[in-house]
């Protein structure tokens, strides 16, 4: 019985490293992938004038599930099943892209230390810091990487504030592993404002 019990705290400690290995590889991969293309989703900022715009970025990475949040906010009418509608035309959206997601899928999720953008951006924990009358926020939510399918997204979210009027949209960028590089093939917009 000992001799089982040894057996099985060894598997399960080979097990519990082998999954925080897993996760940690995965948030790496994550990061290189923000810091390679910083300027990309800085560039594709949908406001007017965003070189005379202060940008502020939410340090958590994943910090949100952007299709609970906004599948969350749609209000039920009885019988029509819209919340579980939107969230299930989100996954089949996201699954034409050869991934298997679904309500119990576990993003990456860590904070950023760095955003290595020529634009001057600044690192924020949450909206509360933000003093600016007119601004750009932008976060990073459901990052999800396939290491099988050598294959990832990330829901880039972003609001504005200019001169009281209030904007933004939601994208999602796809990535595949090319070589030992992670390359973007390409984003959608999901939602404008």
């Amino acid at each position: 019985m000992t001799k089982n019990f040894k057996y099985l705290s060894v598997l399960f400690m080979l097990c519990f490293f082998a999954s925080c290995s897993d996760n940690n590889e995965r948030k790496e991969i994550s990061e290189s992938i923000i810091n390679d293309n910083a300027d990309l989703f800085v560039s594709n900022l949908y406001t007017i004038s965003p070189e005379n715009t202060q940008i502020f970025l939410i340090k958590k990475v994943g910090g949100s599930d952007f299709i609970d949040e906004h599948c969350g906010s749609i209000v039920e009418m009885e019988g029509l099943n819209l919340v579980e509608n939107c969230k299930k035309e989100l996954y089949e959206f996201l699954n034409k892209e050869g991934f298997n997601i679904n309500e119990n899928t576990e993003y990456v999720s860590f904070v950023l230390e760095k955003f290595p953008s020529k634009r001057n951006v600044k690192l924020i924990e949450d909206q509360q810091e933000i003093k600016d009358r007119d601004y750009i926020e932008v976060s990073f939510s459901n990052f999800y990487i396939d290491k099988k399918l050598k294959k990832g997204f990330v829901i880039v979210r972003e609001s504005n504030l200019q001169e009281g009027r209030h904007g933004g949209k939601v994208e999602i960028y796809f990535f595949e592993n090319k070589g030992n590089r992670w390359k973007l093939y390409k984003n959608e917009m999901l939602l404008t404002a």
